[in-house]
């Protein structure tokens, strides 16, 4: 016979938690924002739960939760998922907080989220599977976007200081300074596929400022690192952090989350154009110009 939920203790329970995960989400902002080299790792989270996660997802919320409690965190499942791999949790390990989805059975479509426990592969005695690289070389990340971008490119060399290229909207076209190495070249024009992507999709409300030139920066740096070209080479400065108008912590971590949801979806889309690049340049050329992901793992909480 069934054990009967008690719904009430489920609710008071969940109330807590949720307490103490938007404690965790202030943590993580009060740490990582404005700080030019901590901002970068939380991106780092951001991206390796973005590319795995399904019912995890790699959300903003979740990004911002794994960077409080375990920043280096790759692979995460439950207590009865890393026994079903025929591995365990360590003694004395505790279970990392996360917002788990699961679809609402009273509303198709739609989804809530709980708090739950998850656990790291780095807490169990199962090994650490191997690193998501979408690796290929940065000349090569050039031409997969010459090839497949929707606007055009050509060099400039009356650009403002210290800009390696600048995306100008009313052209449609991305001026470019030569003398760049193929490293400096491709970060560049990544930062400007993230502005032109913004643009796009704004259209009249796109406007170069603070805010779009932060989702650029960030958007670059995510994937100079998914495909292995130099993410150092993005710049993040005190000066690249707009200041948080907010009248409480809860209204900072929802700005934060706004940012990084915005890298997300960003990346997400300038990424699968530079795939189609990328794989028309291999039928073009008949050989592998990227090499595939090794050992891909779902970082879902299971």
């Amino acid at each position: 016979m069934n054990e009967k939920i008690d719904f009430t203790s489920f609710a008071e329970a969940q109330k807590n938690l949720r307490k103490e995960t938007a404690a965790l989400m202030e943590q993580a902002v009060g740490r990582a924002w404005a700080d030019w080299e901590e901002f970068p790792r939380l991106l780092d989270v951001l991206e390796n739960f973005n590319r795995a996660g399904d019912t995890l997802g790699g959300g903003s919320s979740n990004a911002l939760l794994l960077y409080a409690q375990c920043p280096g965190a790759v692979q995460l499942g439950s207590f009865e998922f890393w026994k079903e791999e025929n591995a365990y949790v360590r003694k004395g390990e505790k279970g990392l907080k996360v917002l788990v989805r699961s679809p609402n059975p009273k509303a198709k479509g739609k989804f809530f989220y709980n708090v739950e426990h998850r656990f790291d592969v780095s807490q169990t005695t199962a090994p650490a599977p191997p690193a998501l690289l979408d690796w290929a070389d940065p000349l090569d990340i050039i031409k997969a976007i010459a090839k497949t971008c929707n606007f055009g490119i050509r060099y400039d060399d009356n650009l403002p200081d210290g800009a390696g290229a600048v995306y100008i909207p009313e052209l449609n076209e991305v001026r470019v300074r030569d003398g760049q190495d193929r490293e400096q070249m491709c970060h560049s024009l990544l930062t400007e596929f993230c502005h032109y992507q913004q643009a796009k999709e704004l259209g009249a409300g796109y406007q170069r400022n603070a805010d779009s030139n932060f989702v650029a920066l960030c958007g670059a740096y995510v994937l100079a690192r998914r495909f292995g070209v130099g993410a150092g080479l993005a710049h993040f400065q005190k000066e690249s952090f707009t200041t948080l108008f907010a009248e409480n912590p809860q209204e900072r971590v929802g700005m934060v989350k706004n940012y990084l949801s915005q890298t997300i979806h960003t990346a997400g889309e300038v990424g699968r154009e530079l795939h189609r690049g990328i794989r028309e340049l291999e039928r073009d050329c008949g050989e592998i110009i990227a090499l595939p992901r090794r050992g891909q793992r779902e970082a879902a909480a299971i």
